[in-house]
């Protein structure tokens, strides 16, 4: 779930609705909380462990009435998205530590990657509507489904306009789909390609007429069907490959030889300790890392079950695999 208000880094500018919904406990009922966040979703947590799933209870999008007052948030150019000195390096918004003397100088100083948070097809309207309602209105509503996706191209074509007119070139562009499940995609493939197809390839086209080499998008779940689409929508790029959904990077390298892979480490493997982490490493990264076009990385968040030492370990090894190249 993107909930964001937060600027993404590199460079900063929001991606999230602006202004964002006041943040608010509505209620505390017994041992959870009702809570309204900043991206219009009402939903229950637990008080004692907040990180667990929630319990989704109302969407800010119910139809074409409220989606015109949702659509006023996501306004590409409403001043509160450009801080000032966002086309300039800001090291205290970037992910990693950099050399000093870059702060305050143009982003084509950088002596690091550069990459660009933006669109959300048809994940991002999901989150909007919830899944039942979105589904449903796939096929009861597809004229505000178009209209929703059409906004979504031009909003953040309309920012990446802007970043590209600030003389900025990014690395790379990261897309957030998260539209499949265990077993394979939310909806009809048919559907996906009708709706994201299309207007993936105006941005990616669009992207890459400026200097855009890398195209990535994030997906969970089984991406077997998935991966046709990205390519057909001019992607180069897809990450994480949970193992648990069924997805093998190996195989999916035999398969899609020219797809950038990010991801694909069982996370599982590291909660059973140093024999299944050097398992997972030296049969999947080190070949992976010998073909190239592969950066390891979980293939999702580490769970609690992993313990520090595990992970300490896990992170040793696989420095001293990616300096022996």
């Amino acid at each position: 779930m993107i909930r964001c208000a937060r600027p993404y880094f590199n460079p900063p500018y929001l991606v999230s609705v602006v202004p964002p919904f006041p943040r608010e406990i509505v209620r505390e009922e017994g041992g959870t909380r009702v809570v309204r966040e900043e991206d219009g979703i009402l939903y229950r947590v637990s008080a004692a462990n907040p990180s667990v799933l929630p319990q989704y209870l109302e969407y800010p999008v119910t139809d074409r009435r409220s989606w015109k007052e949702y659509s006023k948030r996501l306004d590409p150019h409403t001043p509160e998205r450009w801080p000032e000195g966002w086309d300039r390096i800001d090291l205290h918004r970037t992910m990693y530590e950099h050399d000093p003397a870059l702060q305050g100088r143009p982003w084509s100083d950088r002596d690091f990657p550069l990459g660009m948070s933006s669109l959300s097809l048809m994940g991002l309207p999901r989150n909007m509507m919830g899944l039942e309602a979105y589904s449903i209105a796939l096929y009861d509503e597809r004229g505000l489904v178009e209209e929703i996706a059409d906004h979504m191209l031009w909003w953040n074509m309309e920012m990446a306009k802007t970043v590209f007119a600030a003389g900025i070139t990014p690395d790379f562009c990261y897309l957030w789909e998260d539209i499949c499940c265990k077993t394979g995609p939310l909806f009809s493939p048919r559907v996906m390609r009708e709706i994201m197809v299309p207007r993936w390839r105006i941005f990616t086209d669009f992207l890459r007429s400026n200097g855009v080499p890398v195209i990535l998008v994030d997906c969970d779940g089984n991406v077997e069907q998935f991966i046709p689409l990205v390519l057909e929508g001019g992607l180069n790029g897809l990450l994480p490959f949970e193992v648990a959904a069924g997805n093998d990077v190996r195989e999916v390298r035999r398969r899609y030889g020219d797809l950038v892979i990010f991801g694909g480490i069982d996370k599982r493997a590291l909660a059973k300790g140093k024999t299944a982490i050097d398992e997972e490493l030296s049969t999947k990264v080190r070949p992976m890392l010998a073909e190239g076009g592969y950066f390891p990385m979980l293939d999702h968040y580490a769970p609690p079950d992993i313990s520090f030492e595990n992970y300490l370990y896990y992170k040793m090894k696989l420095k001293c695999m990616r300096t022996a190249g």
